[in-house]
């Protein structure tokens, strides 16, 4: 249990809650906002475990093309929710 620190406990709960968004409202865009966000939190910090040569468990550090993947992902929800600002702003007008 030591992989489940809270940044990736919120990056669990962050990608149900935009799989039940999408599947629930239809509505893509928040889904996706919630779903970005939340797999960029678990890609940046999910440490696997592997054995080493005495067969004893360690964690790996974490890949820098997943963390680069995952920082992408961050930004491309913080992108998408100034996306569904916009539009909503729009909306509003008459």
């Amino acid at each position: 249990m030591k992989n489940l620190t809270l940044r990736v406990f919120f990056g669990l709960l962050f990608s149900a809650i935009g799989t039940v968004s999408l599947l629930f409202y239809r509505d893509v865009l928040l889904s996706a906002i919630w779903l970005s966000f939340g797999n960029g939190l678990l890609l940046t910090d999910y440490k696997l475990t592997k054995l080493d040569a005495q067969g004893n468990p360690y964690l790996q550090p974490v890949p820098k093309a997943r963390f680069y993947a995952g920082l992408f992902l961050i930004a491309l929800a913080v992108l998408l929710l100034f996306l569904q600002i916009v539009l909503d702003i729009q909306e509003v007008k008459p």
